[in-house]
């Protein structure tokens, strides 16, 4: 009966030991996943960074930001422009502020991260910047 109660404890120590490993193997593949998906979510910011810059100079360098924004391709809709790409989204406001000495325009160019679950339907998104965008123009007489 002693050899008995000496195996048992072997078995005891050698589930013990599985157990451990099956749990450390689930919390590193779960540090991996997430480490794709934060390096997956760079690359969206970094290229939506590019091309929001991208917009604003352009937008800067217009004569009439609405015309060099029907030129990207951006879809006015409710006073905004928004253009949608592979992973994100890009929003536009302007507004134009009229003075004595001529006017100023002022916008915002958002960058939407779509957020997709394969288990629903619907779809989220998060907001991942906002870049101001700005320029005087004197009047002309």
């Amino acid at each position: 009966m002693h050899k008995r109660n000496g195996s048992n404890v072997l078995l005891v120590e050698i589930l013990i030991a599985v157990l451990f490993f099956m749990l450390s193997a689930t919390v590193l593949a779960q540090v991996f996943a997430a480490s794709k998906n934060l390096t997956v979510r760079s690359g969206v910011e970094t290229r939506a960074l590019a091309q929001a810059q991208n917009i604003a100079d352009a937008l800067y360098a217009a004569d009439d930001p609405d015309a060099a924004l029907e030129a990207m391709e951006f879809v006015n809709s409710h006073g905004a422009w928004s253009k949608d790409y592979d992973s994100y989204s890009l929003y536009v406001t302007m507004e134009t502020e009229y003075t004595d000495a001529g006017e100023i325009w002022l916008g915002t160019v958002r960058a939407f991260y779509a957020l997709r679950n394969p288990d629903d339907a619907r779809q989220s998104a998060e907001e991942l910047f906002q870049l101001p965008v700005a320029r005087y123009r004197e009047e002309m007489e």
